[in-house]
């Protein structure tokens, strides 16, 4: 089976004023599966953020190959990578970037505005996916009327109503208490095994790690480690729920110079 996300030798440079140049990325080879829940971790600078916004098509790699489900991303021009994006990818924000006038409903139903579905089929999606989250009785509130947690689950709905292949979170549980963040968490895990939408998250968060299947660690922009654990479904994730985790099985596989990984990372 062909990953559903691949990046071959990619490398992303950064130019700051006119001489400085900053590597974010340095010669990355990864494969994304579709279903996986993908956890990338590793300390600031580390080049997360850079990684998610090359999967996410909101950049282009200064060098090496990014493949969506067979579609060469480097080759693609700017209306294509938009089109590619809209059909493939939903986002989750740390600061839930809702639009503060709209309701939770309207919100949702944005991205949906960008495509060719009838009024009818929006009305459909949005109501589904709020229904999904549990917030079908606070459709029309608007953010300042939601808590965080609400207002996460505002965004889960917004990035799944696309039907996307990847959702990708970027610190999703930051800005949210524990309690909420577990919540959070096991939702998303729930989403992921339900609808087997790829999910990959750049986090500091060890309770992402611990629910992730896999992990991607970085270190000054390259692999440093790739871990595989078993035994994460949601009904024995009970450390989400409050309990002390049993120790995971796990396999790591380090990675030196060249990268050779079938991974997720940030």
């Amino acid at each position: 089976m062909n990953p559903l996300i691949e990046l071959k030798n990619v490398s992303k440079i950064y130019t700051i004023g006119r001489n400085i140049q900053v590597l974010a990325l340095n010669n990355i080879t990864l494969q994304f599966n579709v279903g996986e829940f993908v956890a990338v971790s590793g300390p600031s600078g580390s080049g997360k953020t850079t990684l998610l916004n090359l999967i996410g098509l909101i950049d282009v790699p200064t060098q090496g190959t990014i493949t969506l489900d067979g579609n060469h991303i480097s080759m693609n021009g700017l209306a294509q990578l938009h089109r590619l994006r809209l059909q493939n990818i939903g986002f989750i924000f740390q600061s839930f970037n809702l639009i503060p006038v709209l309701s939770a409903y309207e919100n949702v139903e944005y991205p949906l505005l960008l495509t060719d579905l009838s009024a009818s089929e929006r009305k459909k999606r949005v109501e589904q996916v709020l229904a999904e989250v549990g917030l079908s009785e606070l459709a029309n509130h608007k953010p300042r009327e939601l808590s965080g947690g609400q207002c996460q689950r505002v965004a889960i709905a917004r990035a799944l109503v696309n039907k996307p292949k990847i959702v990708l979170a970027d610190e999703p549980t930051a800005n949210l208490d524990s309690v909420t963040a577990q919540e959070i968490l096991q939702l998303m895990a729930k989403l992921n095994q339900e609808e087997n939408v790829t999910f990959i998250f750049s986090t500091h968060d060890p309770k992402v790690v611990q629910l992730a299947r896999k992990i991607i660690q970085l270190r000054d922009g390259k692999v440093e480690q790739i871990v595989m654990q078993d035994n994460n479904t949601v009904e024995n994730r009970k450390e989400l729920q409050g309990d002390r985790p049993d120790q995971p099985v796990t396999k790591h596989h380090r990675q030196r110079g060249k990268t050779k990984s079938s991974a997720n990372r940030h």
